[in-house]
């Protein structure tokens, strides 16, 4: 039997590998590919983003049956498939750079950052130093509240990270708090959480280079994360969406720029629903917005505990069902809004809908 080294793999002619890694149809065998080396990597990418597209996944055990596993294309994985230390205590919060933050729902609720194929993991400090959670205990002990675990499941709003986290010097920052937005960073080695000044935060992203922040009015900050004098700084201009009574997201365009996206919503007394999507671009230089009139060539994905992004939507990519110009998002149902036409398409409807969110290609070979 052949016994082929690392070295002799890698030296495999890339129009070969991509041959082979394109007639796998499981997008774990592809990932499982990338694990191998370098070049590996590169042509696994290449072929993961032309064949599939971003993974859903369930932030909580046992939400997912086998049927729903695969909708419409979309590979739905629940946490229930996922090796973690002690999975029944940890609590999925979300996504940044490929890994999930996980929360230990005891004493003194460690946090850490898990590559869901790969199992590295990455410590972060314990919540158990936020002001907020120790008022939770005490409440706890005073009265025996059965709502304080569910507080500190859902302490971690949303997480980003700089850059790579095989960068030594990667940051990542926190929307926390039991009652409101709040900002809180670390960096390696930190042994407890940062925190910035700032009230009623509703999204955080990275890009290109830069934290940035905006609260529910739709004011943007950028957050410098100075380990001495951090600061959340507004951006100069005013944006066109503040004050607009709608849901707003950060996400990325496939080209580095800062989109905010407004969800426009239909409110009744019984439930709300999705009309219409509206989307803007900062202009880096001059901090000013500019209406995003199409999404040619492109799919957005949105989702409000992962990483909102747009992909490309080539000719033969994702198998063919992204559909060009288009927004996935995920509100009760997970949803696509078709830009020409305005109008609504649900894929897959599911009590357990709201907790999902996407992994993309990018972060996944990251």
């Amino acid at each position: 039997m052949a016994v082929f080294s690392s070295s002799s793999l890698s030296d495999l002619l890339p129009e070969l590998i991509e041959a082979v890694f394109h007639s796998l149809n499981d997008a774990r065998d592809i990932l499982s590919c990338a694990t191998v080396c370098s070049s590996w990597r590169y042509s696994s990418s290449a072929v993961y983003s032309r064949k599939f597209v971003p993974f859903l996944f369930v932030s909580h055990p046992s939400s997912v049956d086998e049927e729903a596993r695969c909708s419409d294309g979309f590979r739905i994985i629940s946490p229930e498939t996922i090796i973690f230390s002690g999975n029944n205590q940890r609590w999925i919060c979300g996504s940044t750079g490929g890994y999930l933050l996980t929360v230990n729902v005891s004493f003194p609720f460690e946090v850490n950052l898990q590559n869901p194929f790969s199992n590295k993991v990455i410590p972060l400090p314990p919540l158990a130093s936020f002001e907020d959670i120790q008022r939770l205990l005490q409440f706890q002990a005073i009265s025996q509240h059965s709502g304080t675990l569910t507080l500190i499941k859902n302490f971690v709003k949303k997480s980003v990270s700089s850059t790579s986290l095989l960068d030594p010097d990667w940051v990542v920052l926190i929307i926390y708090g039991t009652d409101g937005g709040k900002l809180a960073f670390c960096r390696r080695g930190d042994k407890q959480w940062t925190g910035l000044e700032s009230d009623h935060v509703d999204d955080i992203v990275f890009c290109s280079g830069v934290f940035f922040a905006m609260d529910r009015t739709g004011r943007i900050y950028q957050c410098e994360l100075s380990p001495n004098n951090p600061k959340a700084i507004p951006l100069c201009s005013a944006s066109p969406f503040r004050y607009d009574p709608c849901k707003k997201y950060f996400a990325e365009s496939d080209y580095g720029k800062l989109w905010v996206v407004l969800q426009k919503l239909d409110v009744s007394d019984d439930y709300d629903f999705t009309t219409y999507f509206e989307i803007y671009e900062l202009n880096s230089d001059t901090k000013e917005w500019t209406n995003v009139r199409s999404l040619r060539g492109r799919a957005l994905f949105l989702s409000t505990q992962g990483r909102c992004i747009a992909v490309s939507a080539g000719e033969t990519g994702s198998r063919g069902f992204i559909n060009d110009n288009s927004v996935y998002f995920i509100d009760g149902s997970l949803s696509v809004f078709e830009w020409e036409s305005k109008q609504i398409k649900k894929l897959y409807e599911s009590r357990f809908c709201n907790s999902m969110f996407w992994v993309t290609p990018a972060d996944v070979f990251q």
